[in-house]
């Protein structure tokens, strides 16, 4: 029986697309998938300290001090300064939130997962190292990481101005971007919600 089944799990793990760039991935069947309502959250800025709403941006509703502000589209990119792909992922996000400056679309780094040696001033100053300039909100008990099943790094979520989930990349992909920035022009000219 071993001799059948290991070989059909290494295969599984071989044709999984973009095993080859993921930090630790495990498919699972509860994952987060489009379509699905974003979990909401808050969560810390970690140069301001300041909390970021996801619906200061996009959901149902607005909170109520952005309630009559434009909506957005949110692009939430997963990653630990441990984290080989990630280090692929996010100057490729950064390039292309440049070309989106002044269109309803936010970007964010989540920082989540790290190793216990990490505190905020360590992951701060790889930020600034690595040249990052991307917002970035901090996890440290990996709670939203848990909420939006991410079960490995980098996890790319694209969230549309009423809250649904419209695209997951687990992993990284080579390329990415072209796909990205494209449903993004589409995104930013969406005036309802989609239906799930």
């Amino acid at each position: 029986m071993l001799k059948i089944v290991a070989p059909l799990f290494l295969a599984l793990f071989i044709l999984v697309p973009g095993s080859a760039a993921n930090c630790t991935i495990t498919p699972r069947s509860d994952s987060l998938k489009v379509g699905d309502e974003a979990p909401q959250f808050v969560m810390r800025n970690l140069f301001s300290d300041e909390g970021t709403f996801l619906r200061d941006f996009t959901g149902k509703t607005l909170r109520e001090p952005w309630i009559k502000k434009n909506r957005q589209v949110v692009v939430l990119s997963f990653w630990a300064t441990w984290c080989q792909p990630c280090k692929n992922e996010i100057p490729i996000l950064t390039k292309l939130a440049s070309e989106f400056v002044n269109q309803p679309v936010k970007f964010f780094l989540v920082n989540t997962g790290e190793k216990a040696e990490q505190n905020e001033d360590t992951i701060r100053e790889i930020y600034n190292t690595r040249g990052y300039t991307l917002p970035c909100l901090v996890d440290p008990g990996s709670r939203y990481a848990s909420l939006y099943m991410v079960h490995g790094l980098p996890v790319l979520i694209v969230i549309d101005k009423f809250g649904i989930v419209r695209k997951i990349n687990r992993g990284y992909y080579e390329n990415f971007n072209i796909e990205l920035e494209k449903m993004l022009k589409e995104l930013v000219k969406e005036e309802k919600t989609v239906k799930k």
